[in-house]
């Protein structure tokens, strides 16, 4: 979808995640994260043209913590797409503390309530791809 800004991609640093599939929990921890684009609301991050506009924002903080697993897929393999591994359907909790600049005219900022976060669906995993399959 040209122009979309659906899915955010970014590089973390080492050690910023640990899984550990025999406690069967996971987590990640990551600051200052620059270059998020913030589309106000979903049909605007669908909309080519983003009648509301879109700004740059930050992510100064994120944890999430994945645990109670609820259901074990261990082994699954795709070999015609090259796809294989081990996941864990369970809860999270995420803090997510996130800021848009001054500049941009807003300078909104935003922080969740890990106690009341709501999670519909969480999964965490190993996975293999590609020339790694």
């Amino acid at each position: 979808m040209a122009g979309s800004y659906v899915t955010w991609v970014a590089k973390y640093p080492v050690g910023s995640g640990h899984v550990d599939t025999e406690d069967g929990t996971a987590r990640l921890r990551v600051h200052n994260v620059c270059s998020v684009f913030d589309v106000f609301t979903v049909p605007n991050s669908f909309d080519i043209s983003h009648a509301q506009g879109v700004f740059s924002a930050v992510i100064n903080s994120m944890k999430i913590d994945w645990s109670g697993v609820t259901r074990s897929v261990l082994g699954f393999s795709d070999p015609t797409s090259k796809f294989r591994g081990d996941f864990f359907e369970c809860s999270a909790q995420i803090a997510v503390s996130a800021t848009t600049p001054v500049e941009t005219g807003h300078g909104f900022h935003f922080e969740s309530d890990p106690s009341t976060t709501v999670t519909g669906f969480a999964q965490f995993g190993t996975e293999q791809n590609g020339v790694y399959f």
